[in-house]
């Protein structure tokens, strides 16, 4: 993991030179920081298989990353922000993508014919749940139920999500300025933001210790269950770090806590990019490419009829949530940091929160899904039931939604 943290620093500094040596012409390449410059070269050794490191410690450094970022969101001042609307919206928001990338895939493999049961189910776990997620559950479904090579199509529309995460994340923030993001000089860290960043990091260890190994002997069964949500408890725990230190009358300097953010976003951000493989899936190339466009295409239509039910932070969520549902919440953190350099919104927390919304039509979803491909539930019926909460789902957003706003009049 050390060469693949070494490599995704060095990365970054590329994208730094990049960013200064490229000529800035039209909106788009305006906005494109030197983290995502960096991660696509990252990308492009990548498959070109000159990286140096496997795509698991990239990964590893990724994950790493990714929960030190919500430690040092938790520990960052926040004023007297209202999270239950924007956590809200995104966990609901969660639910319709998740069902309706799940009816799309699965209408479209229905219409291809001849495919495995539940190929049309794999679009939201490696859209919508990452590819840990699109491996684990790939790799039983083709060890249980004879899915061929359901592990490497999982994970190739896992690498595609990202990818066009932060394409439609860049091409939506066209026009946004983050000139902070990508000027070198933005990362110049004093002793005592180091001496901050050291402590986050330590922080870290330590609660990756307790879970891994603690939690280990005392509940093993659940370990992996909380490693895979620990940016949720890391954002708790930051949360919980900041309220006792006010207790005892240390004030946070935020500003050093948002610049440590952002540091650890564009690196995860380079980690994410440069773990992409693609399997072997060429037997399947076509419906793959037209779940995922029609998975894709659904995910784009339901964040633009939920974004009518919120007024602030409005591009910020969008672009939190699309980030989130193509990739993995790391990918949502880093597509806010294009619109929200310096964590100043409360999107950022709304992010970590929206999970304790998600988590139950997710897992009711990965069971349906599950159900489909062992054939318990026939892929009709499967889809039908997917549509239908994916529309339910947006029901309760608007609903949901609006109470809260009458509530704060």
């Amino acid at each position: 993991m050390t060469v693949a943290l070494v490599g995704a620093v060095v990365l970054l500094g590329v994208g730094w030179l990049l960013r200064l040596v490229i000529p800035v012409r039209g909106a788009l390449t305006a906005v494109i920081p030197a983290a995502i410059l960096g991660g696509f070269v990252a990308l492009g050794l990548r498959a070109g298989d000159v990286l140096p490191g496997p795509p698991e410690a990239w990964q590893d450094v990724a994950y790493h990353l990714f929960v030190i970022s919500f430690l040092a969101i938790g520990l960052t001042p926040t004023g007297e922000t209202k999270l239950a609307k924007g956590a809200l919206w995104m966990g609901v928001g969660q639910w319709a993508t998740f069902s309706l990338q799940a009816a799309v895939g699965g209408a479209i493999a229905l219409v291809f014919g001849s495919l495995s049961p539940g190929f049309g189910f794999l679009a939201p776990m490696g859209l919508n749940e990452g590819p840990g997620q699109a491996l684990s559950i790939g790799r039983l479904w083709e060890a249980d139920y004879g899915f061929a090579d359901a592990a490497s199509i999982g994970a190739t529309m896992a690498s595609l999500g990202f990818v066009i995460a932060y394409l439609g994340g860049l091409f939506v923030a066209r026009g946004r300025s983050t000139g902070r993001q990508t000027r070198p000089s933005f990362y110049r860290i004093d002793l005592t933001t180091l001496l901050v960043g050291a402590g986050i990091v330590v922080g870290h260890v330590a609660l990756y210790l307790a879970v891994s190994r603690g939690l280990g002997v005392i509940a093993p069964d659940l370990v992996e269950l909380v490693l895979g949500v620990l940016f949720f408890v890391a954002l708790l725990v930051g949360m919980a770090a900041r309220w006792l230190l006010r207790r005892l009358g240390v004030e946070i300097d935020g500003d050093r806590t948002r610049r440590l953010t952002v540091l650890a976003v564009d690196g995860l951000t380079v980690a994410i990019l440069g773990s992409l493989t693609w399997g072997a899936v060429s037997k399947v190339a076509w419906p793959l490419v037209a779940v995922i466009g029609g998975a894709v295409a659904a995910t784009v239509i339901v964040i633009l009829i939920a974004r009518r039910w919120i007024e602030s932070w409005r591009l910020e969520r969008s672009l939190a949530l699309f980030g989130t549902v193509t990739g993995t919440a790391a990918s949502g953190l880093a597509l806010l940091a294009l619109t929200d350099p310096d964590m100043e919104s409360p999107v950022a927390v709304e992010l970590g929160a929206m999970v304790v919304v998600s988590v139950p039509v997710v897992l009711g979803g990965i069971a349906l899904s599950t159900a489909a491909a062992s054939g318990a539930v026939g892929e009709l019926l499967a889809t039908g039931l997917f549509a239908l909460v994916g529309l339910a789902s947006l029901a309760v957003l608007a609903i949901a939604v609006r109470r809260i706003d009458e509530s704060d009049t």
